[in-house]
């Protein structure tokens, strides 16, 4: 390691406690971790069951991801140790064992497991706030803790059109909103959601704002609360384009490219608030060594570069025709994705390109003896679409002055090996490598694919435009039938008020 290097040797021989090491960022974290700060002591996981697997086997085929390849030829069983456990159980579902050594072991908690889901119930994203409980709880009884890392969204506390790097008053303290959880049954907390939630859109951010408070009023050492804004995928490390996952801006990405999704409310001068996974653990690594040289408790509004911020229209612009350039194989329709501005109009082409045709494609399997599936899918589709078009049809300005400053104090050495500015980002090349990644990571589709793609995509733009014809002309031919109904009506009601 470079003598000019700081960040790593802040890192040296300390033993971090990672939540969510087995979300999108966290793996990110960890590879990091493993590549840049070898020196590292220890980086204990929590890890939960999920689908049926058992954390054991879950950690154990936790290293296959394409994301570690660069590290799999280190040992990695000497750094990285389980913790079987679980955010949603009270105490994180930790054993006594594991608690004891914790606690005796711990330097550097991150905290960034979260239910990132808009759609859940508020019962389900209270544990958004009591997993982070637990987690303050526990660090308070870590006898050598230097920092703790907290990562929250840029959208926290989105009701505000300005948002400062600082901390906000939240809709409701902890304490209290855990309490009503406990004590009120699921369907009155469900039938006083919309209340309670005012002017936040969904109980991700709504729990999201609280916890921040949270964390600002626990511990007594340093703390970092970053706030990235929409995750994507990897820019530079470990590979490009690297993803694992169909959520927000990603899965809009997939959809539109498999032809799936035809439109999205969204306002085409709005920023779209882009920010590459491997930055954004960059950024977080680089704050908890800032922060534990300062000693103060800091606020990171890690949302790019405001000199180089891209809208909807010209990401769309940008990823449209890379989308004929590289098609996919598995591709269902036709490229014709657009950005609406009017919601009614939104809708209108909504009714007439999924709906319809989710309809259509249930009565062909209804006929031909299989399970219906795409009403149900693409309503599902709407909800989720309908819950992310209020953060791409809103304009918020934020702060970044901490970012900014956490990037000029870092030293040569550090900023090209947890390099986070966005200031000079490419994002033709960035969307490009994007798209290859969501062909190679989540569609399982090489390059060689891609000649069959276009092939089939050319296909479907004359099937398209024939459907689209034939709709035209039938809808022709019914205003037609009815002019001509209404004109012979009008003439027998001449003939008959002649006679009379």
């Amino acid at each position: 390691m470079s003598s000019d290097a700081q960040i790593g040797k802040f890192y040296k021989e300390q033993s971090i406690f990672l939540t969510g090491g087995t979300g999108f960022l966290g793996k990110i974290l960890i590879e990091k971790l493993l590549r840049q700060c070898w020196d590292l002591k220890k980086i204990y996981v929590l890890v939960r069951p999920k689908k049926g697997k058992s954390p054991e086997k879950r950690f154990e085929e936790f290293f296959e991801y394409p994301c570690f390849d660069l590290i799999k030829c280190k040992n990695l069983s000497e750094k990285v140790f389980l913790i079987s456990g679980d955010c949603q159980k009270p105490h994180l579902g930790l054993g006594v064992q594991d608690v004891k050594l914790l606690k005796k072991e711990t330097t550097c908690v991150i905290h960034a497991a979260a239910n990132v889901k808009f759609d859940q119930t508020l019962k389900e994203a209270s544990h958004n706030v009591r997993a982070t409980r637990d987690v303050l709880e526990l660090a308070k009884e870590m006898q050598n803790l230097k920092v703790f890392v907290y990562v929250s969204t840029a959208f926290s506390n989105c009701v505000h059109s300005h948002i400062e790097e600082r901390f906000y008053t939240p809709p409701m303290k902890s304490e209290s909103f855990l309490g009503l959880v406990d004590d009120v049954d699921d369907n009155t907390l469900q039938a006083i959601t919309s209340k309670l939630l005012g002017e936040y859109p969904n109980t991700y951010i709504y729990t999201k704002c609280i916890t921040e408070d949270l964390v600002r009023s626990s511990l007594q050492v340093p703390k970092v609360i970053v706030r990235p804004a929409i995750v994507t995928s990897t820019i530079e490390e470990p590979v490009l384009g690297w993803v694992d996952n169909l959520n927000g801006v990603i899965g809009i990405l997939l959809l539109a490219g498999l032809g799936i999704l035809q439109s999205m409310h969204a306002k085409k001068n709005s920023p779209a608030l882009l920010v590459p996974v491997d930055y954004v653990a960059n950024c977080t690594l680089a704050a908890a060594w800032k922060v534990h040289r300062s000693g103060t408790t800091t606020i990171y509004n890690y949302t790019g570069h405001n000199k180089n911020i891209i809208t909807w229209g010209r990401f769309i612009e940008i990823v449209k025709p890379i989308g004929w350039e590289v098609p996919p194989e598995k591709i269902v329709w036709y490229l014709c994705f657009k950005l609406r501005e009017n919601r009614l109009w939104h809708k209108i082409c909504v009714f007439f390109l999924h709906t319809v045709v989710a309809y259509f494609v249930d009565f062909v399997l209804i006929c031909v003896g299989r399970a219906t599936i795409a009403v149900k899918n693409y309503r599902r589709l709407h909800k989720a679409m309908d819950l992310i078009s209020y953060f791409a049809i809103r304009r918020w300005s934020f702060e970044q002055d901490n970012v900014l400053e956490l990037w000029d104090q870092m030293r040569n050495e550090d900023k090209k090996m947890f390099n986070f500015n966005m200031e000079d980002t490419d994002w033709v090349k960035y969307n490009r490598d994007s798209i290859l990644g969501l062909r190679m990571y989540l569609l399982k589709e090489t390059l060689d694919t891609i000649p069959k793609g276009k092939k089939k995509l050319k296909i479907l733009c004359v099937v398209h435009y024939a459907v689209v014809a034939l709709f035209w002309y039938s809808l022709y031919k019914f205003l037609m039938f009815v002019a001509s109904s209404l004109s012979e009506r009008a003439k027998s009601l001449d003939y008959l008020e002649g006679r009379d």
